[in-house]
């Protein structure tokens, strides 16, 4: 078992392309669409047409439609397959087998619920979706590094919520004999992401999973599947936030990849949180502003109490004062820009005009102004 664990790694240690050698032209109806696809996020797919119907609302099968009846079908880029439990699964390129098995089916009443949005090409364009190229490797591990460069920082990028479901499969399938670390190691060359954000995604995903299975959502009367997964996955940055739903203040581990992350004592936090971010009332509007004013209110017991009376976050900001922490972020910021400005002035200097050297003094003035004020008020 360990001997198979390193094999696998080895394979999803190598992210480049299946060997093209190992193509074979197939029918569609040969080929199965992948009911673990990623894009299917939360979603279930309990059989094909289901699959199919998911992918035609979330992937812009239209697009592909309309270059299908354009050009016919283009098969420069093959599709990946493995065969699992006797069924050849296509791992990557199911929008385009998706395009193509509706179209070639659009006649036959197979996908009925969607029969009126499956444009009717003609027969020689028709013709070209009859055969198409796949190339077959062994298993998922073999495909998984190339499929997930790809979507992840590649030409064709998943949403967040996709990336996340490809994360945990792919971190959940490299099997023992790897210690986390390892896993995760293996994991981020392969995405080509950092370990930070990619622990952030997982870890919040598992959540989302939580609130799903404790009926979490349910009670708030909010679809899971609709929701802003990145207002989640950016929370857990912050060690406020993660303290508050009972996760520790300390930064983000391989060991929080798991079922259940969030201890049982801390769901009703959860499900306030996800309330914030998700409920009727929720006070996330614009989460590049608002996501961190609520980040400040949950470390304030005070803004907490404010904004679970009111519901008014900038009200709860207000009451909640300025995180000390914040403040002396914002001052290594301010440090670190001047540092940088003092660094590059002698590369701008000969092409400022008297105006600029002008405005750039009054900047200076501010600022020494501003520098006087703060140091009197650490002075006292």
């Amino acid at each position: 078992m360990q001997e198979r664990s390193y094999e696998i790694a080895a394979a999803v240690d190598e992210w480049k392309q299946p060997n093209p050698m190992d193509i074979q032209i197939l029918d569609p109806s040969e080929l199965t669409l992948d009911r673990k696809n990623p894009r299917f996020g939360l979603q279930i797919a309990e059989d094909e047409p289901t699959a199919l119907s998911i992918l035609a609302e979330k992937a812009n099968l239209k697009e592909l439609w309309d270059s299908i009846a354009e050009r016919g079908y283009e098969p420069f880029e093959p599709l990946v397959a493995a065969w699992e439990d006797g069924s050849l699964v296509v791992l990557e390129g199911n929008r385009r087998l998706a395009a193509v098995k509706a179209l070639l089916a659009r006649d036959e009443g197979a996908y009925e619920s969607l029969r009126k949005r499956i444009p009717q090409i003609s027969p020689e364009k028709l013709e070209t979706c009859r055969k198409i190229p796949v190339t077959v490797v062994a298993n998922r591990a073999e495909a998984a590094g190339y499929i997930g460069f790809k979507h992840v920082n590649g030409p064709t990028r998943w949403s967040s919520l996709a990336k996340a479901k490809f994360g945990v499969d792919f971190y959940e399938s490299i099997g023992g004999g790897m210690t986390p670390q390892q896993k995760m190691q293996s994991l981020t060359k392969q995405l080509g992401d950092s370990r930070g954000l990619i622990l952030r995604l997982l870890v919040a995903y598992k959540i989302v999973r939580q609130a799903i299975t404790t009926g979490i959502f349910e009670q708030l009367g909010v679809d899971s599947e609709t929701i802003e997964f990145s207002h989640l996955y950016t929370m857990m940055n912050n060690p406020d936030s993660r303290a508050f739903i009972g996760l520790s203040r300390a930064p983000l581990s391989e060991s929080l990849i798991a079922d259940n992350p969030v201890p049982e004592t801390h769901l009703d936090q959860l499900s306030e949180l996800l309330g914030f971010l998700y409920g009727k009332n929720a006070v996330i509007k614009a989460q590049g502003t608002d996501r961190p004013r609520l980040q400040r209110v949950l470390a304030s017991a005070d803004g907490l109490r404010e904004l679970r009376i009111t519901g008014d976050l900038s009200m709860a900001e207000t009451v909640a004062g300025i995180v000390t922490e914040d403040w002396l972020k914002d001052l290594a910021k301010i440090v670190a820009l001047m540092a940088k400005s003092a660094t590059e002035v002698v590369q701008v200097v000969d092409e400022l005009g008297e105006e600029d050297i002008a405005q750039a003094n009054s900047f200076l003035r501010r600022l020494e102004r501003h520098v006087k004020q703060t140091s009197s008020a650490l002075a006292e």
